[in-house]
């Protein structure tokens, strides 16, 4: 057999492994519960988790001082009571500001948190941990996924150049296939659509992030894989019940507490 020929059985068989152990399908709480909290802090992460919350997602970045942060945007300016780039920012700038009062006066003093305080405050099983890296930080998040010992849970989304490389590091990494073209908010064509599944199978990514619904027969060849469908994002009740029947395992929203509720109505 050949090594390539293992490679992919060696990655197949941790994806399987891993959904054996963890949720197939359920609601993602986008960066955290925060709908209710501050996103990207530390209480939103844990309010997702407490909510039963199938999947976290945050976003990762590197601040001037090299330490990994958690915040979405590339400056603090919407989420803080501060201005300027992350990447241009100190960690001790960045810790000295105030990301909760903007969400609400009673989350005054809610910290920007460090990728490590992110994933600690979560539970070890039961619920995945979907890392958005940005700015070239994915091999190091890998590592430290590594190093927690939370590989068959906590996952690296991003590009596929960046996959590959990861891999180098970190081979038994579960990834999140993010790369995509075209502009943020048009449904894609059918070409693009199988163009993601494809290269969701033949990069062995463990999920493929979806911002527009695709085929059946693109979501039949991801499964057929062993590969997973996020969907991104779903906010209004009405639209799930459609994404649950195309076969979307995962559903990425800004509204846990409402989402979740129709959820579970649907699937009981």
């Amino acid at each position: 057999m050949r090594t390539s020929q293992i490679s992919l059985l060696f990655l197949l068989s941790l994806t399987l492994t891993a959904f054996a152990e963890m949720p197939t399908h359920g609601v993602c709480a986008h960066r955290g519960d925060n709908a209710c909290f501050p996103e990207n802090t530390v209480p939103a992460f844990v309010a997702a988790a407490e909510k039963g919350a199938a999947m976290v997602e945050f976003d990762v970045r590197r601040c001037k001082t090299g330490e990994l942060v958690i915040m979405h945007d590339g400056t603090v300016d919407r989420t803080t009571n501060g201005t300027g780039a992350i990447a241009e920012m100190t960690f001790d700038e960045l810790r000295a500001l105030d990301a909760g009062v903007k969400k609400d006066p009673r989350f005054a003093g809610t910290k920007i948190p460090t990728f490590d305080e992110a994933i600690d405050c979560l539970p070890k099983d039961g619920i995945w941990v979907n890392c958005h890296c940005g700015g070239g930080v994915a091999d190091e998040v890998a590592v430290k996924i590594r190093e927690k010992g939370r590989l068959h849970q906590a996952f690296i989304a991003t590009d596929l150049k960046s996959i590959e490389r990861v891999r180098q590091t970190v081979p038994e990494i579960l990834t999140c296939n993010m790369s995509r073209t075209g502009t943020w908010g048009q449904a894609w064509t059918a070409e693009q659509s199988t163009l993601y599944a494809t290269q969701t199978v033949e990069h062995h990514c463990t999920l493929l992030q979806l911002i527009t619904p695709c085929s059946e027969s693109d979501v039949k060849l991801m499964h057929d894989a062993g590969a997973k469908i996020n969907y991104f994002h779903c906010s209004d009740p009405e639209k799930l019940e459609p994404l649950l029947k195309l076969g979307v395992d995962f559903v990425l929203t800004d509204r846990l507490d409402l989402i979740q509720a129709k959820y579970k109505e649907i699937r009981k």
